[in-house]
């Protein structure tokens, strides 16, 4: 895990909810590359782009109020 990308989710959680509300996104280097309605969709689309699963998934909650889980 990188703690990067977990401050980078922390300072950008304003802009991620508005476009991401209800899904789930996979970031690496302060970048989303992957998303999806399920945290098997949006690893597969990060996995395309980076092989080693070196990724941060992260759930944010359909109200955008909180990120309720992170893997």
């Amino acid at each position: 895990m990188n703690a990067a990308d977990f401050a980078w989710l922390s300072d950008h959680s304003p802009e991620l909810y508005q476009k991401y509300a209800g899904k789930w996104i996979a970031v690496h280097d302060g970048e989303v590359i992957g998303v999806g309605d399920t945290a098997t969709e949006a690893a597969a689309q990060a996995d395309a782009r980076q092989p080693d699963g070196d990724y941060v998934l992260q759930a944010l909650d359909p109200s955008g109020d909180v990120i309720y889980a992170g893997f």
